[in-house]
């Protein structure tokens, strides 16, 4: 494998906080300053702020304010921002962002909507997931073509903005699998999954279709009605399934899971993690990495991902916030940082051994078949789209904390209490024969401190 020499910067502050310059809204809006994400775009520039808004039930997403912070700094320098992410395939029975309009519907309901965001939110690839734009990638490691969602395609800049967490299949979360699968159509997602590849796609995936109990389970109509190609028929003990039909939606993940009736082999879960680094370095060609920037946030680390309908304990302490321009250098510097924790008692770290530091956290804990953590990003690096080589920046935190206080105030010439002059003096808060207390408590401070 070739490796970059030269190195790129990675920005960074911790998740402590002791007052408002210190929080984690304020260290983003520092640290979009400090590795100069504005340079990604011009003034009046289409930005698109790429983020994964949650899936319905999950809890682990990024707060939306972490998003707006970043949208209003767009705004300060000349952009025009708009938030976008792009709808699912079915891996999910019941996945509530496959179509735009539930995706829409689902970011609202988890705080993502045009007025707490302050700008549109757009589904990049349509209604249905289908508008895309076709991109050949033939010097792909695994991929020889992908299908970039045509709203971020268009766009004149990106900066995406990640959640850092554990995925089954891609084994982490982070910048590059932003881009690889957030950025591209359905068409884009199905072959970077391997759905229907030769040798490790869906059709080569071992069938045993007598482990269904047929129609004597509850639920047999929902596996029935599963496959949008009508692959799948559910018999009185037993379930058959058509592979000539078969159009590698994944949407029968669910007979994985649930009851085993198919099983994924190891090989594609490492081509597929190989497929999101592909894809996601296609982007970043047609986009041009001049005009990306990122921004990741290494806290709520989760061992799955966001498109969960549910997000299980943290399986290590939080990090911190790392901005950079270099897609690579970013996800290397957050994997890096991970093999110093110590995972967090009690939770899957635990389970799953991974308790010490100098372990891969990732690898353990969140790949289904343990694959490496570091496939994405030797595949990006060997892409030549960015490089695992990287300056880690501690950045200072400002000592200007006004400045990160509600927009009204931070000229501190007029506090919010010099407001109340007027109404106070025509409605006194103290009432006219005071406020009524005890001399002391009526029962002792030692009998209230005992459990």
């Amino acid at each position: 494998m070739t490796q970059s020499i030269e190195k790129a910067n990675v920005h960074f502050m911790d998740s402590t906080c002791i007052d408002f310059n210190s929080g984690l809204v304020a260290k983003t809006q520092q640290l979009f300053e400090k590795a100069d994400l504005k340079g990604c775009f011009k003034k009046g520039d289409r930005v698109a702020v790429k983020v994964h808004m949650g899936e319905w039930g999950n809890t682990a997403y990024l707060r939306p304010i972490l998003i707006r912070v970043i949208v209003d700094k767009i705004k300060e320098s000349g952009g025009k921002p708009f938030v976008t992410d792009t709808t699912t395939l079915p891996y999910y029975t019941i996945a509530s962002r496959q179509t735009a309009e539930d995706y829409l519907i689902t970011a609202a309901y988890n705080g993502f909507t045009e007025e707490t965001m302050g700008c549109p939110i757009v589904i990049a690839d349509g209604p249905f997931g289908l508008d895309d734009v076709y991109m050949d990638f033939s010097e792909g490691i695994v991929l020889d073509e992908t299908y970039i969602a045509k709203a971020i395609a268009e766009a004149d800049a990106i900066i995406a903005v990640s959640h850092f967490k554990g995925h089954d299949w891609g084994v982490y979360g982070g910048s590059i699998k932003n881009i690889g699968v957030g950025c591209v159509s359905k068409r884009g997602k199905t072959i970077l999954h391997m759905c229907l590849h030769p040798k490790v796609g869906i059709k080569d995936w071992k069938f045993d279709g007598t482990f269904c109990k047929g129609k004597v389970c509850e639920e047999w109509t929902v596996c029935q009605n599963l496959c949008p190609a009508e692959a799948i028929e559910v018999l009185e003990d037993q379930l058959t399934y058509d592979l000539d039909k078969c159009i590698g939606c994944l949407a029968c993940c669910e007979l994985v899971y649930k009851c085993s009736i198919r099983t994924m082999p190891k090989e594609w879960y490492e081509y597929t993690a190989i497929g999101m680094a592909d894809s996601a370095s296609a982007v970043i060609k047609y986009l041009g990495k001049e005009n990306v920037g990122f921004i990741t946030f290494g806290i709520d680390v989760s061992p799955s991902c966001d498109c969960g309908q549910f997000a299980d304990r943290p399986i290590m302490p939080n990090l911190g916030v790392f901005a950079s321009k270099d897609m690579v250098a970013i996800d290397t510097a957050a994997l890096d940082m991970t093999m110093q924790m110590r995972g967090i008692v009690d939770s899957l770290s635990e389970e799953k051994g991974a308790l010490d530091s100098g372990t891969e956290k990732f690898t353990l804990v969140s790949s289904e078949k343990n694959i490496s953590q570091w496939i994405q990003i030797n595949v990006c690096d060997e892409l030549g789209v960015g490089t695992k080589n990287y300056d880690l920046t501690l950045e200072p935190v400002s000592k200007e904390w006004w400045q990160f206080c509600f927009p009204k105030y931070r000229d501190l010439k007029k506090p919010p209490s010099y407001y109340f002059r007027k109404y106070f003096a025509d409605n006194p808060l103290v009432p006219p024969k005071g406020f009524k207390w005890k001399a002391k408590p009526r029962i002792s401070v030692d009998q209230l401190s005992k459990r």
